[in-house]
Order: structure tokens, then sequence, then C-alpha cells
């Protein structure tokens, strides 16, 4: 759970320059820092085939993993040099930090060659139906104003599909080569009342780069009444919150929609919003306007009541608890590894795999948008969800090789208790299991 935006550890977070930056050169806000070298923003946006938003929202950032695990290879340093601004001789660059990683992409690129990695036509057929599902429940009820908590509930549902099967592989560019098509597509988080800038900036650039780093993750950083963070001191009423943490996340989607909001007026979510997006934010704003509008105004103009509100309640509800739930399960569970990386040593491979989880298989791959292999999906982020089960299999033997855990539950319900051990653990324990085995250097 991503915390508040406007809180004071928001304000004062360290950001992954501030961490790494021992000694080194310091990276301007329209400059990108990838290995030893720093580069023009602008530049390379101009020259990314992928579209200049990625770019411009690492900013002022380190995206020498970012590329790894997008690309699946080493960063063409010698097609890019016009964009070199400069190369900062306080990085040591190890040429072999990675080869596990590029080792696993070679055997990876056997089964699934990394241009067949976007999204196959049916993939569009499923997208259109969840689309169309959505828009007619909404429709039917601001056109007919006969608004029952049953279908905003069915519609919230349909809101949370968008989220995993749609907006999340386009805004991670794992649809198409082509980056409009992403672009249009990626929109759709705006539309379920998020904001794609906002994502992109909490998601992509901060999560998936230092996911469960207890400094640098905002999605286990939690707020006071839940800890996820063993930084954070144990409370008296977190030895319940293995309990009501279920049903605290039926708030979630309203926090969404408030923080999409807030980050874009107030430029930071967790760390500050690339400067290079600020013309984007107000965009991004009036997307959270239109959303008010449609699901305030609209429906208090014609059926003024209170119960319209309380019937059009449980859209946020059933949106933000099933993608809350889901999320949480993946970095939150018992046996799962946290990270303290203030001079990273281990590879890209070793972080993501220890510090997330797979759960099910086939179906819920189709029906969650493969978010149910975590562990595939932060190794390849820019790979389309449909292709997970098949290379699973493939990455699992691969950590079997290297001695490197791979956790797969088999149904949701384990998962689900695996995830409530570890928040006893959490609200119980000032050191809890994870954090006796933090990843350090």
């Amino acid at each position: 759970m991503a915390p508040n935006a406007t809180s004071q550890d928001a304000l004062v977070a360290e950001t992954a320059e501030d961490c790494f930056s021992g000694g080194h050169l310091p990276i301007g806000d329209e400059s990108i820092r990838v290995e030893d070298k720093i580069y023009s923003a602008k530049t390379l946006a101009n020259m990314h085939p992928g579209g200049p938003l990625f770019i411009k929202s690492f900013a002022g950032r380190d995206a020498s993993q970012a590329f790894l695990s997008y690309h699946r290879r080493q960063f063409p340093h010698s097609r890019v040099k016009e964009a070199l601004e400069k190369v900062d001789p306080n990085v040591k660059v190890d040429p072999h930090a990675q080869d596990d990683f590029l080792e696993l992409c070679e055997r990876v690129d056997k089964v699934l060659p990394r241009m067949q990695s976007f999204a196959p036509w049916s993939y569009y057929l499923k997208a259109s139906f969840i689309m169309g599902m959505a828009f007619s429940l909404e429709f039917y009820m601001h056109y007919t104003g006969n608004y029952r908590w049953y279908i905003s509930g069915l519609c919230g549902w349909f809101f949370a599909l968008i989220g995993l099967n749609i907006q999340h592989d386009a805004n991670h560019g794992a649809l198409s080569r082509r980056s409009w098509v992403n672009r249009l597509w990626g929109l759709s988080q705006n539309w379920i009342g998020g904001s794609t800038i906002s994502w992109i900036h909490q998601h992509v650039v901060q999560h998936h780069i230092h996911t469960n780093d207890i400094k640098l993750d905002p999605d286990i950083e939690g707020r006071v009444v839940v800890r996820l963070n063993p930084r954070k001191p144990v409370l008296k009423w977190h030895f319940l919150q293995h309990i009501y943490f279920f049903f605290i996340i039926l708030g979630f989607g309203f926090s969404v929609i408030l923080s999409s909001f807030t980050t874009m007026l107030d430029g930071i979510n967790y760390t500050p919003v690339s400067k290079m997006l600020n013309r984007q934010r107000y965009l991004e704003m009036s997307w959270s306007i239109l959303h008010f509008i449609r699901w305030i105004v609209v429906p208090l103009y014609q059926a003024p009541s209170i119960y319209t509100f309380f019937n059009c309640a449980p859209m946020y509800i059933v949106v933000g608890w099933y993608l809350s739930f889901f999320f949480t399960l993946s970095h939150n569970f018992d046996g799962v590894t946290q990270l303290d990386n203030t001079q990273p040593s281990k590879s890209l491979l070793y972080n993501q795999v220890i510090t997330s989880s797979n759960v099910g298989g086939k179906f819920l791959c189709f029906l969650n948008g493969g978010l149910n292999y975590q562990i595939e999906h932060h190794l390849f982020p820019r790979m389309h969800h449909g292709h997970y089960p098949k290379i699973a299999p493939v990455v699992k033997q691969f950590c079997a090789e290297k001695g490197i855990p791979y956790q797969h539950f088999p149904t949701v319900s384990s998962n689900a208790w695996a995830c409530a051990k570890h928040l006893l653990e959490m609200g119980t324990q000032d050191v809890p299991k994870s954090a006796k085995h933090l990843v350090t250097s």
C-alpha cells in the first residue's frame, strides 16, 4: 500500500540517488545516469523508440537497472553518444555484476524472443470485453439513474480488471512496440480514477527498481495503522493487523483516487515526481476532476439522495480491495526478504526473486493480468502477461541452479495465510523474520 503523498515520511524519504550517491557526481533534473555515464534526458527522450514518457519519468535518477529489466540487454552506450553529458569517474562499473540476469535472458529468449514478447491479437479481444463491460455498466447507471450497490460493485470489479489486465501492461510498455498503443490503452488508468503519471512514478520508477527496500520502496512504507516496514515502530494495535488489514483495504479505492490527485498537485509521491513531467501533471488532474464529476456530481444530479452515494461506494470498495489484496500478497508473505541496499552489491535477478512470490496458475494469470506471476513480472516488466506461464518454468529452473529461493504458492488461500503470518510477525516483533535476513552490502 503506497503512503499518503503529503505525509512527513514522503517529504523526507531518501531517493535512490541520495542513497547511492556516495561521492558520485550529482544528476541534474533533466539528466539520467546509466552506470557511470550521465545523459541528457531530453535528448534520450527524443531518441527513445518506446516514447518519451519513461525517459522523462526517470529524469534525475539512475536508470541502469530499469533499462536492463525492460530491454533484457546491456545499455547501448555507443549508440547514444550525442546524449552523453559527462562520465562519472567515481562510479566503478562491474562488467559482470548482472551476468546471471543476462544468462537467464538468453535462456528466456530461446523460449520467447524479445520481439515476440508483446501482446497477441487475442489479448485485445479480452481487453475490449473488459472495457466494454465497464463502460456499459457505468453508462447504464448514469443514463437511467438506476444506482444499485450490486451494479456499482460489479462495475468496480471490471475497473479492477482494467487495472490488472490493461493499464498495468500498457503503462509498462508491454502491449506493443508502438508507443502510442501503450499510451492509449494506458489512459485506462485515468478512466478508473488513477493517474498514469502518478502510477509510473510510484510503481515503475520506485517500487519496481527498489522492491521491498526498506528505505526506497513506497509500497512497504505503510501508514500508522499498518506496519509493513521494520524501520517503523511496533504500535500497540499492530498485534491485530494480520486480521484487520484485510478489512481496512476496503477503503483503498477511495485513498487511490485522492492520492492520485494530490500527487499531481504537490508533485510528490514518497519522492518528488520528475520535473520534466510538470506540464503533464496538470492534464492528469483534469482526469481526476472528470472522475469526480462522473461518480459524484452526475449520480447526485440524477438521483439526489444520500443513498445514491452509498450505492456508488461499492465501486470504490471493490476495485480498491481487489487490487490491494493481490498486490499486497505478492511482496508480503512468510519467508519474504526485505532489502537495505545503500550500496547494492546483489544482482537484479537475485533481489527481484527473493522479494516477490507467485501464486496459482494459468487461469489466475488470465483473470488477473499475470500479476500472480510476480517474480517473472518483476524480472521482465515489458513482457506481456500472457507469456508468463510459458517462461516461469525456465526462471524457476534457473533459480534452482543458482540457489536463489523461488516462492510459488499453489493457491490464493495459501498465499493469503502466508501474508497473514508475515503481518503478525511485523505487528508483534521489533525485528521480524524478514528483517533478520535483510540483504545488505
